[in-house]
């Protein structure tokens, strides 16, 4: 081989290699911008799952509004949640049947002044939006709400992004 074609390779490889340490990075940056959007959807996830297997211990220790835990002190309306959350929620495999987006820039921390079951301050709030399997049906909103030394908590769950008063 001669130098011109050394030169050449060697160029074409170091740019290679630069390319692939980029890549690395980029993906890697990607991956650690979580911003504790993995925590609220496994928070969602766990509510889910204790919702659709009728565990009210562990449901009622996730919800962190009054308002909330009086939809499940209704026999009729924790029915008619448990069959919404089962059309969303797969229990047997534990997870979300389409998947979730989670939303940490949403800030519900002045809906949600004083309308807590725990007097902790909020320290972050987001939306989790879980997928319906219904075609044209909205998705399921969970609000989010984490109050120092605690962990997160659903304040209410709508169909698509509907108007709460948690007053």
């Amino acid at each position: 081989m001669s130098k011109k074609n050394e030169k050449l390779s060697a160029s074409r490889f170091a740019r290679s290699l630069l390319f692939a340490c980029s890549c690395s990075l980029m993906l890697a940056s990607l991956t650690s911008c979580d911003r504790g959007a993995g925590v609220q959807e496994e928070a969602a996830r766990t509510f889910a799952d204790a919702v659709t297997r009728n565990d009210q211990a562990r449901r009622d220790s996730l919800i962190a509004t009054p308002k909330f835990k009086e939809y499940f002190d209704n026999p009729y309306v924790a029915r008619d949640m448990l069959d919404w959350f089962r059309s969303f929620y797969d229990y047997k495999n534990q997870k979300f049947v389409k998947g979730a987006r989670v939303d940490v820039d949403e800030d519900l921390k002045k809906e949600l002044a004083g309308a807590l079951i725990d007097t902790n301050a909020i320290e972050e709030t987001g939306l989790v939006r879980v997928s319906s399997p219904n075609e044209g049906e909205q998705p399921a909103v969970f609000r989010m709400v984490k109050q120092q030394g605690k962990h997160w908590k659903v304040a209410m769950v709508t169909r698509g992004d509907a108007q709460v008063e948690f007053h």
